[in-house]
């Protein structure tokens, strides 16, 4: 007997006041039989609900289900942040080279008009102190503060006399002078 849900409901309910009934009914007349049948009826009625309530708390989950369905959508929204905020991060850090490529190339550039500015400077300032020292050697000399001395005869140096030397004999394996 293949029962959907709200037939089942009718027939335990139908059972179960039938129980009850004759259970009344055994009680009223006073006797045992129907009583004892009546009771039996109500008890299994009982059960039977019972035992299907329990079914339907045990193998109904929906709300499983939709629990599941909730955390696979969360998963979903998470992933796709994260794919966005890598794909953000992977943008700022291309960013950030080229930034850094831009400011090297730029900070190249100033490096080398600064020295080509500061050897400028260097050749100005040497030309100028060149120019400072041969005007005070100009008036030096004419000054004759370098006045060359009179040019004399040289003195020489006499070198102290030689001695002639005196011949050792050559022994075996000594060298001598």
């Amino acid at each position: 007997m293949n029962l959907t849900g709200g037939t089942r409901a009718t027939a335990a309910g139908t059972v179960l006041l039938g129980g009850l009934a004759l259970t009344l009914y055994g009680i009223v007349r006073d006797d045992f039989a129907p009583a004892l049948g009546g009771t039996c009826l109500t008890v299994t009625a009982l059960t039977v609900t019972t035992l299907a309530v329990i079914r339907r708390w045990i193998i109904d989950t929906s709300n499983e289900r939709r629990a599941l369905a909730d955390a696979e959508r969360r998963s979903q929204d998470e992933y796709a942040t994260y794919i966005a905020l890598e794909a953000a991060l992977l943008n700022e850090q291309s960013r950030l080279r080229q930034d850094i490529s831009a400011e090297q190339a730029a900070l190249t550039a100033r490096l080398a008009v600064e020295r080509t500015k500061m050897e400028a400077e260097f050749e100005e300032g040497r030309a100028a102190l060149i120019s400072e020292t041969m005007e005070a050697t100009v008036l030096m000399i004419r000054g004759n503060k370098f006045a060359p001395t009179a040019c004399g005869t040289g003195k020489l140096i006499p070198f102290p006399k030689q001695e002639p030397r005196q011949q050792r004999a050559r022994e075996h394996g000594v060298v001598g002078p």
